[in-house]
């Protein structure tokens, strides 16, 4: 009998300890990059920390990276919107199509610094961008530094793109390479490595940060700064699961939307600075494109990026609205 009740006050103190361990609030975080990215290391583990804390521990966090059963690039907003997570971390190119609006920020020569774009973003995402993202609530839209070209073959000059098969992110960035006599092929981040050594492709358009990530620099070992375009990216919550938060958790995130606008910015440039780094350790040859070059350019291409907007405009009335309010807020901010 002895025996018997201390089995049973083991286990109650058990049960008892298990119940202490558990949040109130249990929330699943997904993303496209693998954990070693800076995206899970340097903005979603010290954040959910922070949240954690703040809430004195009301609040956990899951976080699924790719390779894991949420972790699928092309799901990342369904699964949001669709409650499978609480919280995603996506980029709007993915599926292309699905977020028009906010894609159009990602036209070639229409950032500078992803400081400026990420305060464009979010200065115009109620009055023009929300439509984007029904079911969900926006913590940030940010937009990457603007995209290098990295070659395995010495470039220039865009002239020289002419007759290459080029990786190409977005629709935008296709319609570009169009123009300039390349072959566009659309891969997802984590097969360019593979198809660059069989020979598929023989280069790649890409912000500096997910090269150092995926290694891109072991096998494309030239590379233009030509500044050509940038990738956006969003945060979101699901709506239910923020509206059914009491007023003092909800506050923690109102209040993360001011940190990720303040913090993009330098996260983009510091992990882009860090591939450089990497790429020029490695022995590779790395140009800038003049901005004489990259003014001239952008004069040559506005065609590109006029008809672009004007096409879509067709079937996302105000994309030409949209977009000049993003041109007219970056210049404020740039």
């Amino acid at each position: 009998m002895k025996l018997r009740h201390a089995v049973l006050g083991a286990l109650a103190g058990l049960l008892s300890a298990g119940s202490a361990l558990s949040a109130e609030f249990d929330l699943k975080i997904s993303h496209m990059f693998p954990p070693t990215h800076f995206i899970q290391t340097l903005v979603l583990e010290p954040w959910a920390k922070s949240i954690e804390e703040k809430s004195n521990g009301r609040v956990k966090f899951q976080i699924f990276a790719a390779g894991s059963a949420l972790g699928d690039a092309t799901r990342q907003f369904d699964q949001v919107r669709g409650g499978v997570v609480d919280i995603a971390i996506g980029i709007p190119a993915i599926p292309r199509g699905r977020h028009p609006r906010s894609t159009l920020i990602e036209l070639p020569f229409t950032i500078k610094t992803a400081e400026a774009g990420t305060k464009a973003l979010t200065e115009l995402y109620d009055q023009y961008l929300k439509d984007d993202f029904p079911g969900t609530v926006a913590l940030s839209l940010t937009v990457t530094e603007p995209s290098a070209i990295h070659t395995k073959t010495p470039v220039a000059d865009l002239e020289q793109l002419k007759g290459m098969r080029l990786r190409a992110p977005t629709p935008s960035v296709t319609a570009i390479l169009n123009a300039l006599g390349a072959t566009p092929v659309g891969l997802p981040p984590t097969q360019i490595y593979e198809n660059v050594e069989r020979g598929v492709v023989e280069g790649n358009v890409m912000p500096w940060g997910p090269v150092g990530a995926f290694k891109l620099h072991e096998v494309l070992k030239n590379h233009l700064n030509a500044r050509l375009d940038a990738v956006a990216m969003y945060t979101l919550m699901n709506e239910r699961r923020y509206t059914s938060l009491p007023p003092d958790i909800k506050t923690l995130f109102d209040d993360s939307k001011v940190f990720f606008a303040k913090n993009w910015g330098k996260w983009w440039a510091d992990t882009d600075q860090i591939a450089i780094n990497a790429a020029k350790k490695a022995g590779n040859t790395i140009r800038d494109l003049p901005d004489a070059s990259r003014d001239a350019w952008r004069g040559r291409l506005q065609k590109v990026v006029d008809d672009y907007v004007a096409e879509q405009d067709k079937t996302v009335p105000g994309s030409r609205k949209i977009y000049d309010a993003m041109v007219t807020s970056l210049t404020k901010y740039e």
